[in-house]
């Protein structure tokens, strides 16, 4: 896992589990794509190499065979096609977002990160017991031309980072991909909502690496129709500002992970810690020399730092984290600007749709009511209701946390939605049925 030879590298960059990059240009992704690419690997189908028109003309030949009129076609050109409406027919038909060779890299990168959280994962083919006898000829024409034999689907070698977070997007990715047309009209707000997850407990984790495998952390956010304000600790303590603090570690962190690592074959920070062995030790504080002596060479810190040998292994990774860090620290190196383009571009293209400014409360972090309803869908799952309880601690598992006055905002926008059973006033006798 740690390179035989180990060398300080010229730049400061990474390519394994987070799309993150030091200029702002890298944070404008095209979110179709990012879809469409997503969705090839989730279905284990080639990316598409002919446009829509192509498959069109491939469906009106299909249809001149079945047609007694072969004017019907210009009926159903304009039912499927005109408007893309073939798009609701099957999450797989959203391939065609992502065409072969013109998948830019941001999109491409910004895919990545979610292929490593499928972790491997490979769904069948969607249902199509709720198409009728038209949309099931399109299916059958996409799945007969375009995914034939055997299919190229790009891998990632790279482990999970968050095993927890990966089991539980694969348990829900399963369970919509039984309701098809749901997964359609929810699958862009799936990815944003896994990708401020992701993103966000990778974050609160990463300095726990010696403690081992990650755990769901805190992450306290309130219902958007709440006032936001001072006196409620949990969302001033553990919400918007902390995962913004955490935030500027996960580009020095990552960085340094994979600086030491065999290429292709990089491990989470805290699988690198727990393999650590005596030789590495004896490379790493060699290395540790170097790279200070090369940071400071470059003039990339302001203050003069030192490198103290160690033969204890969570000292040496700690050190080597901090000089990482250090670089990019507004006190103590000269590289602040980048990792701040870091911070700023993760948050307004990424995780922007959970942040709200609130005047005098500034950024908080917020659900949405349609957020609310697919992550309640979500929670339940193949279950018909849960006590209102167990809903909140399936919120924390996925990382999302509510202080009290939260949950009885939640309580009641169930009551209005007409989806709760109270038994009684306590909350324990609450049950929440999904909607889906």
């Amino acid at each position: 896992m740690i390179k035989e030879t180990l060398t300080p590298p010229n730049n400061n960059a990474f390519n394994t589990f987070l799309p993150l990059r030091t200029k702002d240009k890298h944070y404008k992704f095209c979110w179709d794509t990012v879809l469409g690419y997503f969705v090839h690997i989730l279905y284990g189908k080639s990316l598409i190499t002919g446009n829509v028109d192509d498959f069109k003309n491939l469906c009106k030949q299909r249809f001149s065979t079945k047609l007694d009129e072969s004017e019907f076609w210009y009926v159903l050109e304009k039912m499927y096609f005109e408007k893309e409406s073939f798009f609701e027919i099957s999450p797989e038909l959203l391939i065609f977002k992502a065409l072969k060779n013109e998948v830019d890299t941001n999109s491409r990168k910004l895919g990545d990160m979610y292929v490593g959280l499928l972790n491997g994962l490979r769904l069948e083919s969607s249902s199509i017991n709720d198409l009728n006898f038209l949309e099931k000829e399109i299916k059958s024409e996409f799945d007969s031309f375009y995914v034939s034999g055997k299919t190229k689907v790009s891998q990632k070698t790279e482990p999970a980072y968050l095993p927890f977070l990966s089991e539980l997007f694969k348990k829900d990715l399963e369970f919509l991909n039984k309701r098809p047309h749901y997964l359609l009209s929810n699958f862009n707000s799936v990815i944003r909502l896994y990708g401020f997850l992701y993103i966000s407990q990778v974050a609160l984790n990463i300095k726990n690496w010696a403690s081992g495998a990650p755990t769901s952390k805190p992450c306290f956010f309130i219902v958007d129709n709440e006032k936001a304000s001072d006196e409620r600790s949990q969302v001033k303590n553990f919400g918007y500002s902390q995962l913004h603090e955490y935030l500027g570690y996960l580009f020095p962190y990552l960085f340094m992970n994979e600086a030491i690592q065999v290429k292709g074959e990089v491990k989470p920070l805290w699988q690198l810690f727990e393999s650590i062995s005596e030789i590495d030790v004896t490379k790493l504080n060699q290395f540790g020399h170097n790279f200070v002596e090369d940071r400071m060479q470059r003039k990339w810190y302001n203050i003069e730092q030192r490198w103290l040998d160690s033969s204890d292994k969570k000292e040496v990774l700690n050190q080597l984290l901090s000089l990482s860090h250090a670089q990019f620290d507004n006190k103590k190196g000269r590289l602040t600007e980048y990792n701040d383009t870091v911070v700023k571009g993760t948050l307004g293209n990424i995780l922007d749709p959970f942040i709200q400014r609130r005047g005098r409360a500034g950024q908080v972090l917020t659900f949405n009511q349609d957020y609310i309803v697919l992550l309640t869908n979500l929670a339940i799952g193949e279950r018909e209701r849960l006590r209102f309880h167990e809903i909140i601690k399936e919120f924390e598992a996925r990382g999302v946390y509510f202080d009290k006055q939260s949950q009885q905002s939640l309580i009641g926008f169930y009551e209005r939605m007409g989806n709760v059973e109270r038994m009684s006033d306590s909350g324990d006798a609450v049950y929440v049925r999904k909607t889906v």
